[in-house]
């Protein structure tokens, strides 16, 4: 699964994540996949982190 793809599914199955409990999803990912994860993330929830 891409990094997106599981930001994609982590906060459909959960919309209320908070920035801890996805941060603990970005364990191991490589600096591409992680960034990729965020900006997935920050399209589905932008008031999740306003300030990136």
């Amino acid at each position: 699964m891409t990094a997106s793809l599981t930001a994609a599914a982590l906060l459909a199955d959960n919309p209320n994540l908070a920035l801890d409990e996805l941060t603990a999803h970005t364990a191991g990912m490589n600096t591409r996949d992680e960034d990729l994860f965020w900006a997935k993330v920050r399209e589905i929830n932008p008031t999740l982190c306003p300030d990136w």
